[in-house]
């Protein structure tokens, strides 16, 4: 902790300042900021910064005990650390519920996206594997591997096994195909979490839903036309 309070020292050496307060928030995939600032001698309070990779050692430390915690009583998201101008320091670990929910709905709101994303990139790689992909030279003489699809639907079903079903179908020049290809595993588990957390932590905000389609435009689905790309419904 002593590199920490040295940086905190070093930041505010030109300021007045009686004590430092950094506040930390931390999700499964983030870390950011809570707040950061000092208490001059008059009582007042003013920001400062400091960079995380100063205190990439803290970060690595917080990272680790969040996720050894998270399924336990000792659980947080939020760490504060207050650091004295004598040297001394407190902190304080703890779990806000709101800020936790607001992070699932924030990352269940965006979620078509990083499953479309991900299908695209494993439709390229099995059909690269698996010679499907149209090709041709470049005005380089390289081999260039070209489209097989225009768009496509994604249809995934949870069924009462809970147990991924799914059908892709991907469309090219108005005419559908059937691909049969295997799922990877971190793609399958992050649909059924998808589930799990929509239809209970999150079931006051989000509709319960089995089925999930999305009809991929090949490319990044608009945000400003979500509905017309992507449908949950219960079957």
């Amino acid at each position: 902790m002593q590199d920490i309070i040295k940086i905190v020292q070093s930041q505010l050496k030109d300021c007045n300042w009686k004590r430092a307060e950094l506040i930390l928030k931390i999700t499964k995939l983030s870390m950011k900021y809570g707040a950061i600032f000092y208490i001059d001698e008059n009582g007042n309070q003013e920001d400062f910064w400091i960079d995380f990779d100063e205190i990439r050692p803290l970060l690595d430390k917080l990272r680790n005990q969040y996720n050894q915690s998270i399924d336990s009583d000792a659980k947080f998201n939020k760490y504060k650390i207050i650091i004295n101008n004598n040297e001394t320091y407190t902190e304080r670990y703890w779990w806000d519920s709101e800020q936790n929910k607001q992070s699932l709905i924030t990352g269940a709101e965006v979620f078509f996206q990083w499953a479309n994303d991900r299908m695209m990139s494993m439709i390229f790689e099995f059909e690269k594997e698996n010679n499907l992909l149209p090709t041709q030279y470049d005005n380089d003489d390289e081999l260039e591997y070209l489209s097989s699809w225009d768009n496509g639907v994604f249809t995934f079903h949870i069924n009462d096994k809970n147990e991924l079903d799914y059908k892709i179908v991907l469309i090219k020049d108005g005419v559908e195909r059937v691909l049969e290809m295997p799922l990877k595993d971190y793609f399958i588990e992050g649909i059924l979490e998808h589930h799990k957390i929509t239809n209970t932590e999150l079931s006051d905000v989000w509709k319960s839903w089995n089925t999930l389609i999305i009809k991929s435009p090949h490319t990044g689905i608009p945000y400003d036309k979500v509905d017309e790309y992507v449908i949950y419904s219960l079957e």
